[in-house]
């Protein structure tokens, strides 16, 4: 997967990553996804509602990513960094 490019070209391309959590673009489409233990996972679900996941690679993502329009996906990764944030404020 590049990293930090515009998602315009073919493959999978990190936007910004918060968190376990990684705005990815490949052609023209968003999403969000979650990355643990060596596995990435739809945010908010995979399209078949489960969260079994996938490699974490440009395949994996493929297949889990939900692809919604760049600002939607923004505006879920920074609802998920305020929740995350708040939740570790919380724990303290």
């Amino acid at each position: 997967m590049d990293r930090n490019s515009d998602g315009d070209g073919d493959g999978v391309t990190v936007l910004e990553e918060n968190g376990s959590f990684r705005l990815v673009a490949s052609e023209g489409r968003y999403a969000v996804v979650e990355t643990r233990g060596g596995r990435v996972y739809g945010v908010p679900s995979d399209e078949t509602g489960g969260r079994d996941g996938a490699a974490d690679d440009a395949e994996g993502v493929e297949a889990v990513a939900r692809w919604t329009a760049e600002a939607d996906a923004r505006a879920l990764l920074a609802n998920l960094a305020a929740r995350g944030d708040q939740l570790a404020r919380d724990l303290r």
